[in-house]
């Protein structure tokens, strides 16, 4: 695991990026079924909890603990992809594929940011400027990292 005070270059980012591309693909394909999954059983009136784990009712019928139980799965595989992005030292911003390295740009810490869909890493931001704060990466932008490529 890569500690998260590893910085990134551009390069040693853009790596990354097919391997999130097909993380996120997945990762966004169970969250679909997650949300499906929680809004039957909470119409049947077994609401998954907002917080902690996806537990299974031993009380409730066979087929609530049925989709209980495959949402458990299915949350499981969401916690274990995004772990693995941790693992990685890269910083999940949402679910739906957003994701931010650590770099350096003009001795200042910065995160380049990608969002699923994006084929390269094309832009940057403060710290504390979030998505909303994202800049162009433009041609006389240099990023510096330490994170092995």
């Amino acid at each position: 695991m890569l500690d998260v005070e590893h910085h990134f270059s551009l390069a040693a980012a853009n790596a990354f990026v097919p391997r999130l591309t097909e993380v996120f693909r997945e990762v966004r394909e169970d969250v679909e079924v997650l949300r499906t999954l929680a809004r039957e059983l909470a119409e049947e009136g077994f609401p998954l909890g907002d917080e902690g784990p996806v537990e299974v009712d031993p009380d409730a019928p066979e087929a609530i603990r049925r989709r209980q139980s495959e949402a458990h799965v299915v949350a499981g595989r969401i916690g274990a992809a995004l772990d693995g992005v941790a693992e990685m030292g890269l910083e999940v911003k949402g679910l739906d594929g957003l994701v931010d390295f650590r770099s350096r740009h003009r001795g200042e810490t910065v995160y380049l940011c990608w969002r699923y869909g994006e084929d390269a890493i094309e832009h940057w931001h403060t710290l504390d400027g979030g998505f909303a704060g994202r800049r162009a990466i433009g041609p006389g932008d240099r990023f510096e990292g330490d994170a092995p490529q």
